[in-house]
């Protein structure tokens, strides 16, 4: 996580917290660290996704899009997978919904998986 975390400190402890309260799975390409996801459960049913990706990773979107949705989608058959996107942030937005996942009416930084 500290390779893939932001250079910000503030932000940067924000993503190591999470990722010591949250399931986290990295992805390597080789000896580098190409991305993170966690995922951290709230109550019973609902399972909150991050994602953090390395600059370089922008040439393995494709591949990284594909891997969250074939873990994504079948945990979305028996819970609710939700993930924070902060709305001025359009490159996350736009990962978010190739993955498959839609703003909520409610909030716009709250978006919901349509599997």
């Amino acid at each position: 996580m500290l390779d893939l975390a932001p250079a910000h400190a503030r932000v940067r402890r924000l993503w190591l917290g999470q990722s010591r309260h949250a399931e986290t799975v990295a992805i390597y390409r080789g000896d580098e660290a190409v991305a993170a996801m966690m995922f951290r459960r709230h109550g019973w049913r609902r399972t909150e996704v991050a994602m953090a990706a390395a600059p370089f990773a922008a040439g393995h979107m494709g591949r990284l899009i594909r891997m969250a949705q074939l873990t994504l989608l079948p945990l979305g058959q028996t819970r609710l997978i939700v993930a924070k996107v902060h709305p001025a942030n359009r490159a996350g937005q736009r990962m978010a919904s190739l993955v498959g996942f839609r703003p909520a009416k409610s909030r716009p930084d709250l978006w919901i998986l349509r599997s």
